[in-house]
C-alpha cells in the first residue's frame, strides 16, 4: 500500500476508533453531569471528524508553489502571534487558565491552531531563505516568543509541544551539532533566568494549584488526596480491566468518579473497557500514522515537505507521551488529549489539517517518483 494511501486509511481508523469511544466514554457525563442527550458528544465529535475531513481534503491540495511566496509567511507568523495576542487579552477563562476564544458563538482553543501554524512558519522560512545563521537566530527568536506566549496562559502542555516540535524543525534544517548545543545551552540558562525572576517578582504563580501536579510522585499520601484525585481513579480504572477489560460500556469509573473521562483521561477508560488490547490498538494506530508521515518525510525531494511531515510526526508523538505519561503517572498531568482519539473540536480539526499536509507531500514524492522515471 502506498503510504499516502495507508495515512488516509489509518487516519479513518483512528476517527472511527474516537466516534466509538467518546460516545462510550461521555455518556454518562451528559446524563449526570450536563442534563443532555446521551448522544451529545458523539454527535459533536462526528461533526468535529466531518469538518476535519473537509479541512484534510483542503489542505491535500494547496499547492506548495504558495508557500514560496512572501505573503504567506507574513500571513502565517502574524495570524499565529495575532491569535496568541487576542486569546491573552479577550479570551475566556476557566480552571484558573485563559486558553479559549469565543467567536460568533463558535469556542475554540487557539493553541491547537498554533501548533499547525508554528510547524508552517519555519518550514516555509527554511524554505525561503536557507540555514544561514541570521536565519537560525529569527526562528529562535519566534520560537521563544510563541511559547513565553503560550506559557502565559498558562498552558504547559502545549509551550512543551512547541518546543519539541521547534527542535525537531530545528534538527530537519541541517543546522550543525555544536551550534544545537550551543542553542541548548543558551535556552536551559534562559529557562533558569525566567523561572527566577517569576519566583522573586510573581511568587503567586507557583500556586498550590499548580504544584499540586507533582502530587503523581505520591498519589495515595494523605496530604495529596485531593490533588491527585483524578490521578487514582485513573489508577483504579486501569487495573480493573486487566488484560481483557470490563467490556465496551462497562467501566464504572466514567460514572462520576474521573471528571474527564472523554477528553484527557480516556485512555483509562479504554484500559477499563477493553484492557491490554484495547490499549495496544490505540497506541498502534497513533505510532502507525506518525511512523508514515516520517516515513514520507525521508521519501520526499523537497525541504518544506521533509520539515512539515517531522513537524507532524513530532507533534502527534510528544502530545502522546504527555497524554499517556500523566494518566499513568510518569510525569505529571498536563492537561492534553490524546491526539485524535480524546473528544475536542479545535484538536480534531487541526490534525485533520495536518495529516492534509503531510497527504499532499506523498503526492509530490509519487509525481516526482513517476517523472523520475520517465526520464530514466
Amino acid at each position: 500500500m502506498r503510504a499516502g494511501r495507508l495515512l488516509f486509511v489509518t487516519y479513518l481508523l483512528l476517527a472511527v476508533w474516537s466516534l466509538l469511544l467518546v460516545y462510550s466514554t461521555s455518556y454518562g457525563v451528559a446524563i449526570m453531569r450536563y442534563k443532555v442527550d446521551p448522544s451529545y458528544f458523539f454527535n459533536r465529535q462526528l461533526l468535529f471528524y466531518g469538518l476535519g475531513l473537509l479541512g484534510l481534503l483542503i489542505c491535500s491540495r494547496i499547492n506548495v508553489k504558495l508557500f514560496y511566496q512572501r505573503v504567506t509567511l507574513r500571513i502565517l507568523s502574524l495570524g499565529l502571534l495575532g491569535l496568541l495576542v487576542l486569546v491573552l487579552v479577550t479570551g475566556n477563562a476557566a480552571n484558573n487558565a485563559q486558553r479559549w476564544l469565543s467567536i460568533f458563538g463558535v469556542t475554540f482553543q487557539p493553541t491547537e491552531t498554533v501548533k499547525l501554524l508554528l510547524i508552517l512558519v519555519i518550514a516555509t522560512v527554511f524554505l525561503r531563505k536557507g540555514c544561514g545563521v541570521r536565519v537560525q537566530h529569527w526562528v529562535l527568536g519566534f520560537l521563544f516568543l510563541t511559547i513565553a506566549l503560550v506559557f502565559l496562559q498558562p498552558d504547559l502542555g502545549t509551550a512543551l509541544i512547541l518546543g519539541v516540535i521547534g527542535v525537531a524543525l530545528f534538527l530537519t534544517s541541517g543546522v550543525g551539532l555544536s551550534r544545537l548545543v550551543r542553542v541548548f545551552i543558551w535556552a536551559f540558562g534562559l529557562i533558569i533566568l525566567v523561572a527566577t525572576l517569576i519566583y522573586f517578582f510573581h511568587p503567586d504563580f507557583f500556586s498550590a494549584a499548580k504544584l499540586g501536579r507533582f502530587a503523581f510522585l505520591d498519589p495515595f499520601n494523605f496530604e495529596n488526596l485531593d490533588a491527585s484525585y483524578q490521578l487514582r481513579n485513573g489508577y483504579y480504572a486501569i487495573g480493573s480491566g486487566g488484560v481483557f477489560g470490563t467490556g465496551l460500556g462497562g467501566s464504572i469509573q466514567k460514572l462520576g468518579y474521573l471528571p474527564e473521562p472523554h477528553t484527557d483521561f480516556i485512555m483509562t477508560v479504554i484500559a477499563e473497557e477493553l484492557g491490554v488490547f484495547g490499549v495496544i490498538w490505540t497506541i498502534f494506530l497513533l505510532m502507525l500514522l506518525s511512523f508514515t508521515a516520517l516515513y514520507i518525510a525521508v521519501c520526499s525531494h523537497f525541504i518544506f515537505d521533509s520539515m512539515v511531515c517531522i513537524g507532524v510526526a513530532a507533534w502527534i508523538s510528544v502530545q502522546m507521551f504527555l497524554n499517556l505519561g500523566g494518566v499513568s503517572g510518569i510525569i505529571p498531568l498536563t492537561g492534553v488529549p490524546l491526539p485524535f482519539i480524546s473528544y475536542g473540536g479545535s484538536s480534531v480539526v487541526m490534525l485533520s489539517c495536518a495529516v492534509g499536509f503531510v497527504m499532499a507531500a506523498a503526492r509530490r514524492n509519487l509525481l516526482a517518483k513517476s517523472r523520475e522515471v520517465v526520464y530514466l
